[in-house]
């Protein structure tokens, strides 16, 4: 019997009872060519990179470091989930202020 966790605050999830919230988080670097020096190469550099990530599920790349392209998975319990859905990016959301209608 496979047993999970939760991987934010580590309390047991029972497949039978508990929802299990799955999160997979991926990223990659992006690099716009805007700005870029134009060599007077014919060289596709976007394409090139594009290529590299198409073959980021090949472990044995070394082309893709840690800062180039990672694929994340969690899994959360209910509570942890909806602390990570009220702030995805950890970044708290702005207090709005209410300003009276003089």
């Amino acid at each position: 019997m496979i047993h999970y966790s939760c991987d934010r605050c580590s309390r047991p999830l029972d497949p039978q009872d508990d929802v299990r919230y799955c999160v997979q988080i991926e990223t990659r670097a992006v690099m716009d060519s805007v700005g870029l020096h134009d060599d007077g190469s014919d060289r596709d550099h976007l394409l090139e990179i594009h290529e590299i990530l198409e073959r980021a599920d090949d472990l044995e790349n070394e082309l893709i470091g840690e800062e180039i392209y990672q694929r994340l998975k969690f899994d959360l319990c209910s509570e942890c989930f909806r602390k990570f859905m009220s702030s995805p990016v950890g970044s708290r959301p702005t207090k709005q202020m209410d300003f009276s209608s003089n």
